[in-house]
């Protein structure tokens, strides 16, 4: 079974570890770094299918991070995942996915990650077994801090968002 790969970049080795947990018990392989600098080496060498990543780390922010990504072809369709502690609206330049505010929900952060990097059936298994099949998501979407979608950008087509998260 191939499994998503998800990076989480965080300062906290507990919230690493706990993320680190939920995740691998999900069917997910799972990569953990403590700053963004390590999180950039890291997508370099081996591109994840999604990043979850703190907002405030030393040394460079989670939208610092995301904004160096976007300069990188290579790493630019990496849907990302942003932990805070405070709520912010980043930029919609920054095509961030997801803003989840702290303390975190973790049921809420699995289904943002089973959105963004879902299992899917192996075609070629015959027992049904999972198989990951990354899915790059066609545009952000930015959850409200009440959990609910953001209204659209004036530029999206009336009825071109995306369904609610259940």
């Amino acid at each position: 079974m191939v499994r998503p790969l998800v990076l989480v970049a965080d300062d906290s080795a507990d919230m690493r570890s706990l993320i680190k947990e939920v995740l691998e018990d999900g069917g997910y392989e799972v990569v953990t770094v403590a700053s963004g600098a390590r999180a950039l080496s890291e997508m370099t060498a081996r591109p994840p299918d999604l990043l979850i990543s703190d907002l405030l780390m030393p040394g460079m922010t989670g939208f610092s991070l995301r904004a160096l990504m976007l300069r990188r072809p290579e790493l630019a369709a990496i849907p990302v995942i942003i932990l805070s502690a405070y709520w912010h609206r980043p930029s919609d330049t920054l095509d961030v996915a997801e803003v989840l505010t702290k303390p975190l929900n973790i049921d809420r952060l699995v289904d943002a990650v089973r959105r963004l990097a879902p299992l899917r059936p192996s075609p070629d298994s015959a027992d049904g077994e999972m198989t990951a099949i990354p899915i790059r998501p066609s545009g952000p979407e930015i959850r409200e801090p009440d959990g609910g979608p953001r209204p659209p950008r004036p530029s999206q087509a009336e009825g071109a968002r995306d369904a609610p998260v259940r």
